[in-house]
C-alpha cells in the first residue's frame, strides 16, 4: 500500500493499473470492498491512458 500511496499523486498509466491489480489479488476474498475498488481504480486509470493516448495519435 505504499507504493500505493507514493505514485498516487501522479501515475505513470500502466505502472498504476498493474500495482492496483496486483493489490488487488493480495486482498482477494478478505475485503471485498477494497478489492472492488482497487479493480475500478485500474480501469478506470487504464481506461484514462488509452483514451489520451487515442487522442495523441488523432491528433497527429
Amino acid at each position: 500500500r505504499s507504493a500505493l500511496a507514493w505514485l498516487c499523486h501522479c501515475p505513470p498509466g500502466s505502472l498504476y493499473g498493474r500495482l492496483c491489480q496486483l493489490l488487488a489479488l493480495a486482498l482477494g476474498d478478505r475485503d471485498a470492498v477494497g478489492t472492488a475498488a482497487l479493480l475500478a481504480e485500474s480501469l478506470g486509470v487504464t481506461a484514462r491512458h488509452q483514451l489520451l493516448a487515442v487522442v495523441h495519435a488523432r491528433a497527429r
